[in-house]
């Protein structure tokens, strides 16, 4: 390739991505620029030409494009290059991000930091060079702020690369790279990412206010990754939002059960705005759902739970980042995964146990009587509620917290009494916001989460549950009778709008 090659590839990449050829270039579709530009990626032969134009051009599209290109040739024809080619690709890929990665769009960065993180992958086995990638990564966080934050975009991208199974590859491959990656590198990531965080609270890192908004979300994205790996090769549908049990090995147990683990996220959340808030929340659900063989004895684990129930009761009282709706979803779901991993017996012996559940119901009533703003996170409340009670019939009287089951009675009852109360005034509200508010009793997602966890609540007290009901229907379903009855005997045709409006 030489300049003129070069500007024509320029120009088909601007017409490609802004539909304008560059300066002089020739005037073409998009369609025949991406077929031409395709052609890059046909032939392991074209890499020389893709190098060429990182080295040499200006375009940040034209470096997209090239980037892009050479996944593509690595992906497709890894096995046409002998181990010194990899680690040489490896290598350059590695010192153009390092040399010119702090000025280049995020666009071409990011397909750079997959570049090299799908090198990496593919040739983890090859020889110790590629797995080393972390260690070659710390060097960019020990330079420059921008630096620093390139690496945890490297870091990020490099845990997916690992967890994610690759088009091309059997599930016997992935997984045998996946699990040296876990074993070897996962953990160092892992403690990289919350050391960054340290910084970050302790201003040891020199930041203007950008970069440390970046950082902090680099920083945090990188630990719930780390925690959402998958340990044991379940592969669990990432559709899902619900947090199964984090099967973390057991030399992460001194960080996990560390306090300062969780006050160090629960910190970020409080001091921090959406999405680094949300984010540190989500961390504090993961660590959370940590499994209950990784403490070695009943004693940690109590301590641990101690600290987190401690830790949401200061979150209650204050409020504290409820008003942001990423904040609350996520606080829901923690509220949600509680009870579902850890024992009634286990709650209720825990200092504060009562004022936690005071505090718990006095949230899940205001949610709900807010249905416009909670629909989405409700079922998670419910699924406590749930929970709770099912678990009753298994605790001891003596144990825990006394009188406790009186107390969740009670509770209970309010939260049923509010829930029927709120969906019946609902109607009336959509009704009056002529289509401005979206009907809750027919978002059919929202209210089968929500009646599927309802039934087990109401049994708790069905008697009480049964009278609340009653007590509501009856004198509604009387006036329903008294309206259709006028209605049929009506002769205006106002007498629908009328029934309508009572």
């Amino acid at each position: 390739m030489d300049d003129t090659q070069l500007a024509q590839v320029e120009s088909l990449c601007e017409t490609l991505y802004t539909g304008m050829p560059s300066s002089g270039g020739e005037k073409i579709s998009r369609e025949e620029a991406q077929s031409r530009l395709l052609s890059l990626q046909s032939s392991a032969s074209f890499i020389p030409q893709c190098q060429y134009i990182l080295d040499r051009s200006q375009s940040q599209y034209a470096l997209l494009v090239a980037s892009n290109s050479l996944t593509e040739l690595i992906s497709s024809h890894w096995n046409n290059f002998s181990v010194p080619q990899r680690i040489d690709i490896r290598n350059y890929v590695l010192g153009y991000l390092a040399n010119n990665g702090p000025t280049l769009q995020d666009f071409v960065t990011l397909s750079l930091i997959k570049l090299v993180c799908r090198i990496t992958k593919l040739g983890w086995f090859d020889d110790s060079t590629h797995r080393e990638l972390t260690d070659d990564v710390t060097k960019f966080l020990q330079a420059t702020v921008d630096h620093c934050i390139l690496g945890l975009k490297i870091l990020n991208q490099l845990v997916d690369e690992l967890n994610i199974p690759t088009s091309g590859r059997t599930l016997t491959q992935h997984r045998k790279t996946s699990v040296s990656f876990r074993d070897l590198c996962l953990f160092k990531v892992f403690q990289l990412g919350l050391t960054t965080l340290k910084q970050l609270q302790t201003r040891a890192i020199t930041a203007d206010h950008r970069q440390e908004v970046i950082l902090g979300e680099q920083a945090l994205s990188l630990t719930v990754r780390c925690l959402n790996f998958d340990f044991i090769g379940t592969n669990p549908d990432e559709s899902t939002e619900d947090v199964g049990t984090i099967q973390a090995p057991t030399n992460w147990r001194p960080v996990l059960q560390d306090p300062g683990t969780t006050e160090l996220l629960l910190d970020f959340y409080a001091n921090t705005e959406p999405p680094r808030s949300n984010k540190a929340m989500e961390a504090v659900i993961l660590i959370c759902s940590v499994r209950r063989s990784l403490f070695p004895s009943d004693k940690e684990r109590e301590a641990f739970l101690g600290r987190i129930m401690a830790g949401i009761r200061e979150l209650l009282k204050n409020q504290t980042g409820l008003q942001h709706q990423d904040n609350y979803h996520q606080f829901c779901r923690l509220l949600g995964r509680l009870k579902a991993n850890y024992q009634l017996s286990e709650l209720v012996k825990t200092d504060g146990y009562l004022e936690w559940l005071e505090l718990a119901a006095s949230f899940t009533t205001q949610s709900i009587r807010n249905w416009q703003y909670s629909t989405n996170s409700m079922h998670y409340l419910l699924a406590l509620w749930g929970r709770l009670v099912a678990a009753v019939p298994y605790v001891r009287p003596d144990s825990g917290a006394k009188g406790h089951v009186q107390v969740l009675e009670n509770h209970v009852l309010n939260v049923i009494e509010c829930y029927i109360e709120s969906m019946l005034g609902s109607v009336e509200t959509v009704l009056r916001s002529d289509g401005a508010l979206e009907d809750p009793l027919e978002d059919d997602g929202s209210l089968m989460e929500q009646m599927d966890r309802l039934p087990t609540i109401c049994r708790f007290q069905y008697n009480s549950v049964a009278t609340i009901i009653l007590g509501k229907f009856d004198p509604l379903m009387e006036k329903y009778r008294e309206l259709m009855s006028h209605l049929m005997t009506s002769s205006t045709e106002s007498a629908p709008q009328n029934v309508a409006q009572q």
